[in-house]
């Protein structure tokens, strides 16, 4: 199937795509091929064992926002702003650019690009662009902090299990760009820290990690890079109070602030947060006399950061490029 605006194409937009898709069984993988091209549409997939292809630039990218007011006058929320939602499993997704195009600022609040509500999945070579909020990894945590319920995109599927594969992707923002309940395993990707519109003080991450999962976020030989000029980044503070993030064999820019991890202003967090740095000895050496003390440093690489036993039992991360 393709998706183009050539008159040799099935569809000018993927949305007409997937729909067409989720009106057949997912039982066998589907290959849904996007050509060049920018696509300004929201994208809401439900649909499992699917691979989607980018050829050449292809930019998916809308603007909502947590702050825009709906029919009733309410704010949405940030969970009904992602340009791209999952909400399958067995998916596959390379050569995407993928964009919420909001900005930044008071009236604007959180801007999601990907809400990433899948399993066992893989995005290989993609770009994921917004600031506060980009992307986001399922599950939700079980109850929101200050409202009733979490709003946004329904949800007509929850996984056993939320595992997810990010190869050789950039991923930009300003605050808690990357956050989510899932076990994400980050690898050779680009971490951008841009500028906040204050100023404020940034941070990579907010895993909401569930108790008792044996994973949160892994990021294996990334690279943590940011715009000129950017007040210190944190490396992560916790969405909820068992946050597990470990950055091995990464490569940061001088952005990171030396104390590397906030509390969010809970010093109980600092008992069941799982904060890690693995790296060569001299530069852990030097970490150790900066970092705050409930955060570890260890010179060596532990094979149980290894994807063979973060997804230790399924397959699906041995997928290959086409």
């Amino acid at each position: 199937m393709l998706v183009g605006k050539e008159s040799f194409c099935d569809f000018r937009t993927i949305q007409e795509a997937i729909n067409l898709l989720e009106q057949s069984p997912s039982n066998e993988m589907e290959t849904l091929t996007i050509l060049s091209g920018t696509y300004e549409e929201e994208v809401r997939i439900y649909r499992s064992n699917l691979h989607i292809i980018g050829i050449g630039q292809v930019e998916i990218r809308m603007g909502r926002y947590a702050r825009e007011r709906d029919e009733a006058g309410e704010e949405i929320g940030t969970f009904a702003t992602p340009t791209l939602f999952l909400g399958g499993s067995h998916l596959i997704l390379e050569n995407l650019n993928i964009s919420n195009t909001a900005g930044q600022g008071e009236h604007i609040g959180q801007a999601v690009a990907v809400y990433a509500h899948c399993d066992q999945t893989v995005f290989r070579n993609c770009t994921f662009k917004g600031c506060q909020d980009t992307l986001f990894t399922g599950p939700l945590p079980p109850a929101p902090k200050e409202r009733l319920q979490f709003g946004g995109i329904p949800l007509k599927e929850h996984h056993a299990h939320y595992g997810q594969l990010y190869q050789h992707c950039y991923i930009e923002g300003t605050i808690d760009f990357i956050f989510g309940g899932a076990t994400a395993y980050f690898e050779d990707c680009e971490i951008r820290s841009l500028r906040h519109h204050k100023n404020h003080t940034s941070y990579v991450t907010a895993a909401s990690t569930p108790q008792g999962q044996t994973y949160g976020y892994v990021f294996d030989h990334c690279y943590l890079t940011a715009e000129p000029e950017i007040t210190p980044v944190f490396l992560g503070r916790p969405w909820r109070e068992y946050a597990k993030t470990v950055f091995v064999d990464c490569k940061m820019g001088g952005h990171i602030d030396p104390r590397g991890w906030d509390n969010w202003g809970n010093i109980a967090n600092e008992k069941t947060v799982c904060y890690q740095e693995y790296g060569g000895s001299d530069e852990i050496a030097s970490l150790r006399q900066q970092r705050v003390p409930w955060a570890d440093c260890f010179e060596a690489r532990a094979e149980e950061w290894s994807k063979e036993q973060v997804f230790k039992g399924v397959t699906f991360w041995k997928s290959k490029e086409k």
